[in-house]
């Protein structure tokens, strides 16, 4: 079956998108080395948030890059685990807002960096294609 180029544009969002969440992981990490952190009077807590953080990022990072494989190999199982994973992170940073009480610039960014990839994966088109080509395998 033909990759729809719908299809192509949400494999290369959500390969963009694992590879920007291993970025920030091992910016992370990096940060947790930097003189300006150990330098800090509460280094010790600052080392430890950060490293929290990478964990936090790379986790869903891990999962996506999973997930992209299987989106590129038209795969269902790609496309369900790449929705959980975004579904997921939505659900933690709107939980994030709401638990805060406020809603600011950086936060409303980051949700919608993963709510734009959620509804592209839902797309009918998009749907369709990793359910089609996933039964044609299986009977084929």
């Amino acid at each position: 079956m033909k990759r729809p180029a719908l299809v192509t544009f949400v494999n290369v969002v959500q390969t963009l998108l694992g590879l920007m969440l291993a970025g920030i992981t091992i910016y992370l990490i990096v940060l947790t080395k930097s003189k300006e952190t150990l330098a800090e009077p509460d280094a010790a807590d600052a080392v430890r948030g950060l490293l929290i953080g990478a964990l936090v990022i790379g986790i869903p990072a891990v999962i996506t890059l999973i997930a992209v494989v299987g989106l590129w190999k038209g795969r269902l199982w790609g496309w369900v685990l790449s929705l959980a994973t975004d579904v997921g992170m939505v659900a933690v940073l709107v939980y994030s807002m709401i638990d805060d009480n406020e809603i600011d610039a950086e936060m409303l960014v980051l949700t919608l960096g993963f709510v734009v990839p959620l509804v592209l994966l839902l797309l009918p088109v998009v749907r369709k294609f990793f359910w089609t080509s996933s039964q044609a395998a299986l009977t084929a």
